[in-house]
């Protein structure tokens, strides 16, 4: 579905001094440009996007880390104390 109303511009332009030709390739470069504009905003849209994506799979990636580092230590810690108590009661 075109974004602008070709015929619209159409009879617009003739109706102040443009003849058809005129009118007719006027009201085409302008339904062109608002496609291209169109599909460079869409462009842009899915660039962002995919920056965006990346920008959060690597942020996860690091909250990851940090968390199974911390596990890891709450682990290391526990297993530590349970040795420790094990040797006071024997």
């Amino acid at each position: 579905m075109p974004i602008t109303r070709e015929l619209e511009n159409l009879e617009k332009l003739e109706s102040v001094g443009f003849n058809h030709e005129q009118a007719k390739t006027l009201a085409d470069v302008i339904e062109k440009s608002h496609v291209d504009g169109q599909e460079s905003l869409k462009e842009f849209i899915h660039n962002e996007n995919t920056k965006l994506e990346l920008n959060i799979k690597a942020t996860i990636r690091r909250e990851l880390k940090d968390l199974l580092i911390k596990i890891f230590g709450i682990i290391v810690g526990t297993v530590g104390i349970a040795v420790t108590i094990l040797k006071l009661f024997p």
